[in-house]
């Protein structure tokens, strides 16, 4: 049975607290206000329908890939790759988008979702077949694909896949691919609603059902242990965990890629940047390496992302800022010591005991 403890919650508090405070720090050491800059960070992230709808928007992306991390690491392997499979799921489900021309909404954008997936897929599974099959580090070899994914659509922007003359660039999907926006002034999409949809049913397959559970087996019990000694006490082949699990991330790394151009970009650009999958890593690691940890922490990091962006627009506070704090923040959060040094508090075993609960 898993225990909900209220240290886990305190150390996310006090990390929050002293991150601000550091901010107050190098806000005020620049010259900056920081309660305006406060305000301004507040009013970008939160007030408004469009500064929502843009942090929810922002947070779309995040949302898939702290997930597709969460169950990579879950079963014992550090996919360090979700950047490549946004890459390559990106650009099939560009191509997808404007090659069938006969299909309807549903059936085009469903299609789209599908071939980015697979792609994404398929491009996890040289580097899942050399970590159980020949020991290749996983990490070594996902961090190399991310450079090839780069190079790869590269060419397929200036090559097969160009459609200006002028630019390296996809042509533009039909509308029948197209993830509706719902309101004007926004790229706020169904992107969102599917994201968060995808963060649930990672829950409950991973906690609730018997595939779930073999797959956290092959982590044994732990993060990045493969292969695992716990899975083979129980019969459960470790390779079959580790390799489904790569498969699962990097088709949900893949649907973050095909969301991003189907609801907001309508095209691939050989410009495009993803930079989504490093932030998943520490954002999954904020969540607690938990699907819903990583909704959640998607949500606070898009906040302080567009709230960032506000600032840089507002003022001369660059949002650079944010990597700054949001790096101050993993710090204290990773930090297993400051956790166990709290359990000398009195106040904290009594929250704790009151607070914590057993989940059945």
């Amino acid at each position: 049975m898993e225990k909900f403890s209220f240290k886990d919650v305190l150390v996310l508090v006090a990390g929050m607290f002293i991150t601000a405070g550091v901010a107050y720090a190098i806000l005020t050491v620049t010259g900056f206000i920081p309660t305006d800059i406060a305000k301004l960070f507040y009013e970008g992230a939160f007030v408004g329908q469009r500064n929502i709808l843009n942090t929810l928007n922002i947070a779309t992306p995040y949302i898939l890939t702290s997930v597709a991390t969460v169950i990579s690491f879950r079963v014992g392997m550090f996919n360090i790759g979700i950047n490549g499979s946004m890459y390559v799921g990106a650009l099939y489900a560009a191509w997808a988008g404007y090659r069938f021309t006969t299909l309807g909404h549903l059936s085009h954008v469903s299609l789209c979702i599908f071939i980015g997936m697979l792609v994404g897929a398929l491009w996890m599974l040289m580097p899942a077949l050399l970590r159980v099959y020949a020991g290749v580090s996983e990490i070594i070899s996902t961090i190399i694909l991310n450079f090839v994914a780069v190079l790869f659509v590269s060419y397929m922007c200036n090559g097969p896949f160009r459609a200006a003359p002028i630019a390296p660039t996809t042509a533009r999907i039909l509308e029948t691919a197209e993830l509706k926006q719902y309101f004007p002034n926004s790229e706020f999409h169904t992107g969102f609603f599917i994201a968060v949809f995808v963060a649930f049913a990672a829950y409950f397959v991973l906690n609730k059902t018997t595939f779930g559970y073999e797959l956290r087996s092959g982590g044994d019990g732990l993060v990045g242990f493969y292969p695992s000694r716990y899975s083979s006490y129980l019969g459960i082949p470790s390779d079959r965990s580790a390799i489904t699990g790569m498969l699962i991330s990097g088709a949900i790394g893949g649907l973050a890629g095909a969301v991003i151009v189907l609801g907001n970009t309508r095209n691939f650009y050989q410009e495009m940047a993803f930079n989504q999958g490093f932030d998943g890593i520490l954002i999954a690691i904020i969540g607690k390496l938990e699907p819903l940890g990583g909704l959640i922490s998607s949500l606070f990091y898009a906040a302080l992302k567009n709230g960032g962006l506000f600032v840089d627009y507002k003022t001369e506070v660059s949002r650079e800022i944010v990597v700054i704090l949001m790096s101050i923040l993993i710090f204290f959060v990773s930090a297993q010591k400051i956790v166990s040094s709290l359990e000398r508090f009195e106040f904290v075993k009594r929250l704790d005991k009151f607070f914590s609960r057993k989940v059945k």
